[in-house]
């Protein structure tokens, strides 16, 4: 599979406010009848990426998981997301420098990375000041939520 196309993106600062929510219960997640927003998720926490992954997938979205930055790259290539959802503090690679490498390799998929950490600030500053800018959500996040603001992102028809 070839993931090689590349589109706008719309990126939300973490300083500003994010654009308000669509309402979850009126959307499914899914671009077109045929055609479900594909979505990586990768924590290092099996369990949080496994069951993400899962309510993703029974919310109308292709999901699937990774449990390290390393193994993300690897299945996003093979996988091609339209999403990729990751956690910041991994060991190894944190979820900002994957961002960075998935811009690079694959300038089609947009990152959406989640926190629980109040130390992923400084990280985030160190990738705007390298030119990325990435959306940051708070951990814990009600799965609703999360939906909605996947089913929100104006992503293109394959």
């Amino acid at each position: 599979m070839n993931c090689t196309a590349s589109f706008p993106l719309t990126l939300f600062s973490a300083d500003a406010p994010p654009p308000p929510l669509p309402d979850a219960r009126e959307h499914s997640g899914i671009r077109s009848a045929r055609t479900p927003v594909r979505v990586l998720v990768v924590d290092d926490e099996p369990l949080i990426a496994t069951t993400v992954a899962a309510i993703l997938n029974s919310n109308g979205f292709e999901a699937t998981h990774a449990f390290s930055g390393e193994d993300a790259l690897e299945a996003a290539r093979d996988f091609c997301p339209d999403v990729v959802l990751s956690d910041v503090l991994m060991p190894r690679m944190s979820g900002i420098d994957l961002g960075m490498r998935l811009r690079q390799e694959l300038p089609g998929t947009y990152v959406m990375l989640f926190s629980g950490q109040a130390a992923t600030t400084e990280l985030l500053r160190r990738a705007q000041l390298e030119g990325y800018d990435f959306e940051l959500l708070a951990k814990p996040i009600h799965p609703d939520e999360l939906i909605a603001r996947l089913a929100g992102l104006h992503l293109p028809r394959s």
